[in-house]
């Protein structure tokens, strides 16, 4: 409830200038508007609108310029607040003419109010912004975040945004994004059908492209108040899914045989080995574990050793529900009794050991098809769970992943770490 009033009813964003910020933003207070009775949706809002205050501050601070009411940023919230959308004064010239006569005998009635008059008849013309500058300012607006990953998830959150702003250049040009039209993401779409049907791509692969672009766009034309239409540029872009193909499972007596022999494994780094034993018998995600604190995270000493999966500061989850405590058995017991504070030459790399670990098994003929990779290890292990019946929430709980059962809501903390123990024992390799 933070910077959150309520007057008869309605409730308004609040927020004193912080004194640092004093020269740049000379106001005693910002007030917003909400729009809204419902003391949840005000709550959502108030973050949104907070952000885009602070990221008004840091602009300021960081191009050492003054708050004014007359900027275009304000000329835009004045025309929407009048029930307009603004339009600069080249373009409202090739509007409709019931358009302009409207504007013109509001601003009649406003008796030539200045700031009417320069929101409604586009006094002030939109900056140009070209495309791969937005990516700079969208950047800027990321911050919050971003604040709870570390350097190698902010890269991964990063690079596919970057992909898809270049792969946009290279196909339709570094545009202003203020001129973008559906012609320039039909033509991306059209770029894109070319790689999926001469490269073995998937449609899925391009949407998702698409959706990254979007954001961009999106959040910078938000924070910029630039208004554009989203949802008319983006227009039927987006392709039919195709056969998403899972990646398949080992078979248990493979992965004991061949895949953890230390025969087969002939030559492999050594803390890569003992990731890979680890990962067979948790069924965690590579980067949980190549992420764990090794003083706090990594449990030997306990009568059930276990790891703690579970966020930092710099450090996220991909999901909430990522959070949980695994019993140790089996080839992972022995990998962490083999690393007690954690696998230090990958920690945090987690792209880095998959790319070698997937290398090293192609090479020694440990991946019975392309399909079988790293990631395999844990649709095996889920496979196990599946195999000996155990209840879809306690599966759930081992794979960090959403429990929702049909018809009910969740209830209680889930199971004890001895239960979870008795389990993993049932599906050890």
């Amino acid at each position: 409830m933070k910077y959150l009033i309520s007057r008869n009813g309605w409730y308004y964003y609040s927020r004193h200038v912080p004194l640092y910020l004093k020269r740049f933003d000379v106001r005693e207070k910002v007030r917003i508007a909400l729009n809204t009775k419902c003391p949840k949706t005000a709550i959502k809002k108030s973050v949104v609108v907070n952000d885009e205050v602070e990221s008004y501050w840091e602009r300021l601070a960081k191009t050492n310029s003054f708050h004014s009411d007359q900027d275009f940023k304000n000329l835009v919230l004045a025309s929407k607040l009048l029930g307009f959308r603004y339009i600069p004064s080249m373009k409202l010239a090739e509007a409709e003419i019931k358009e302009i006569i409207s504007r013109i005998l509001f601003t009649d009635k406003a008796n030539h109010n200045n700031l009417v008059t320069n929101a409604l008849l586009g006094k002030e013309e939109p900056k140009k912004l070209i495309i791969s500058k937005a990516l700079e300012k969208f950047w800027e607006y990321s911050k919050p975040r971003l604040l709870n990953k570390n350097h190698d998830q902010k890269r991964k959150w990063k690079n596919p945004r970057t992909k898809a702003v270049n792969n946009f250049i290279k196909t339709v040009g570094d545009k202003n994004i203020g001129e973008l039209v559906n012609l320039d993401m039909l033509k991306l779409r059209d770029w894109w059908l070319m790689r999926i049907q001469n490269q073995d791509m998937k449609p899925e692969t391009a949407n998702k492209d698409f959706t990254h672009l979007r954001g961009v766009i999106k959040t910078v034309s938000t924070h910029e108040q630039l208004d554009i239409d989203i949802d008319a540029i983006f227009k039927d872009i987006y392709l039919p899914k195709g056969n998403t193909n899972t990646r398949l499972p080992f078979e248990n007596d493979f992965i004991v045989d061949k895949l953890l022999n230390d025969d087969k494994l002939n030559g492999i780094e050594e803390e890569a080995k003992y990731i890979l034993y680890a990962l067979a018998d948790t069924g965690a995600r590579p980067q949980e574990l190549l992420n764990l604190d090794g003083e706090k995270d990594i449990i030997l000493d306990a009568p059930i050793p276990y790891i703690h999966i579970r966020p930092r500061k710099g450090y996220s989850l991909k999901t909430r529900v990522s959070e949980r405590r695994l019993p140790l058995i089996g080839y992972a017991l022995k990998a962490f009794r083999k690393y007690p504070k954690g696998f230090i030459k990958y920690q945090g790399r987690s792209d880095q050991f998959s790319t070698y670990i997937n290398s090293f098994l192609l090479e020694k003929e440990l991946r019975p098809t392309l399909d079988h990779t790293l990631y395999s290890l844990r649709h095996s292990f889920q496979d196990r769970l599946t195999a000996k019946e155990i209840p879809d929430r306690i599966q759930c709980q081992l794979m960090g992943h959403s429990f929702k059962a049909k018809g009910r809501m969740r209830y209680g903390l889930g199971a004890s770490l001895e239960h979870l123990y008795s389990v993993m024992k049932r599906i050890r390799l």
